[in-house]
């Protein structure tokens, strides 16, 4: 909401802000802080919702046909893989991030999300 000029939070707030870190909200929002899977129920109800794409897509919706803002790759909110440093190179995280990290998970997630999926590699 901050990078679309909604409003803003203070500086150090980093990636966990609440409604106690808004330090500006020009246009007024009622901010309500619902958890994730009570999105979709709640839309009859509200003007906007911040929905991730696992939830919206269980109603059909997608963030190209449905979403107003749409995060890119560059997210900190894409889904990533990782490993504990010492287990970095071993050969079954390797394995699974070769298989992970191909085109035919890239499809199939963007069929199972309708297009929603970013991929982040």
């Amino acid at each position: 909401m901050q990078q679309q000029g909604l409003l803003k939070l203070r500086e150090d707030v980093g990636l966990l802000a609440t409604v106690r870190d808004i330090v500006e909200n020009p246009k007024k929002l009622e901010i309500l802080e619902l958890d994730a899977a009570q999105l979709p129920r709640s839309l009859d109800d509200v003007a906007l919702s911040i929905i991730n794409t696992t939830y919206a897509s269980s109603i059909n919706l997608t963030p190209e046909k449905d979403g107003i803002f749409v995060e890119n790759k560059e997210s900190p909110y894409v889904n990533i893989l990782v490993a504990r440093e010492a287990n970095v190179n071993a050969e079954n995280v390797q394995n699974f991030k070769k298989a992970y990290q191909t085109d035919e998970v890239a499809k199939a997630a963007s069929e199972i999300f309708q297009g929603g999926a970013v991929k982040g590699w």
